[in-house]
């Protein structure tokens, strides 16, 4: 009876969300753009001028050591230039999940940390694999994997509720949704597809939310990477087939990515 109640509170919790103006002309218009393979430098720059907190810390990012060569950048254009037109398209997602999405619930640092740091490792290590398969687009593979766990800020305002469930998922190495499905009656796939479907993002980024704790999909599709990138992340040891070999040998350039970036965005690493 207790689980039933609590599967009502966090399913009350997802049906008291509201599709806010700037997530309906900011965020789903980004997705769109993010999910076209032909998508064009002014295409982004016309998306991302819009929204003044996105475009600030574009230009803070592009005048910092990683990227200044000397002359101060105050311009938005120059600053996406600067960056790269690939780097520019990861950094606009993840603030934009950072802004727009996560910052809606405000999360504790420690839950923000904790939740951040892996979206950004499985995002990190998916596209790795679309760059070496060359099956998926790597921009939509990064931007899909950032919102993987989108049904975990549900859980985390539980509280200590949820972290019970997350160091038992560590001590015991279950699935953190079979703990979460015996905890509260539901898992952060069910939730986050509530989630993705409310705020309409693409099917194809609905669906794996909804199964990317799911084995057996066709190898090298968008769920497929996913899966394994998240797999990975939080064990890089576990058997993965050739996809797990060719991230171990780039695990120390996803963890180095991984570390730059949450710097970048100034999102304290939750491994810390």
């Amino acid at each position: 009876m207790e689980t039933l109640s609590l599967r009502e509170e966090v399913l009350a919790k997802v049906e008291t969300l509201k599709v806010v103006p700037t997530l309906n002309s900011i965020i789903v218009e980004l997705f769109r753009v993010m999910n076209d393979r032909n998508t064009s430098f002014n295409q982004l720059f016309n998306i991302v001028r819009y929204d003044q907190a996105i475009s600030s810390k574009i230009i803070s990012i592009a005048n910092s050591a990683y990227y200044n060569r000397g002359a101060k950048i105050g311009n938005l254009e120059r600053a996406m230039i600067v960056i790269g037109f690939d780097q520019i398209k990861n950094i606009v997602t993840s603030l934009a999940y950072l802004n727009e999405i996560l910052g809606k619930w405000r999360l504790s640092r420690r839950d923000l940390a904790h939740l951040w740091t892996h979206s950004l490792g499985v995002a990190c290590a998916a596209q790795v694999l679309a760059n070496k398969t060359m099956i998926e687009e790597p921009g939509t593979v990064f931007t899909v994997a950032i919102l993987h766990d989108i049904g975990k800020m549900v859980f985390y305002t539980l509280g200590d509720e949820y972290w019970k469930v997350i160091e038992e998922a560590q001590k015991s190495g279950k699935g953190i949704n079979t703990l979460e499905k015996e905890a509260f009656g539901i898992d952060h796939q069910e939730v986050g597809y509530f989630i993705s479907v409310k705020w309409r993002f693409p099917e194809e980024f609905s669906e794996v939310i909804r199964r990317h704790h799911q084995r057996g999909e066709a190898k090298g599709s968008l769920l497929d990477l996913v899966r394994v990138a998240d797999v990975f992340i939080d064990n890089p040891a576990c058997d993965l087939g050739a996809e797990g070999i060719m991230l171990l040998s780039e695990k120390e350039s996803i963890e180095r990515e991984t570390k730059r970036v949450s710097e970048l965005l100034g999102v304290v690493d939750g491994r810390d």
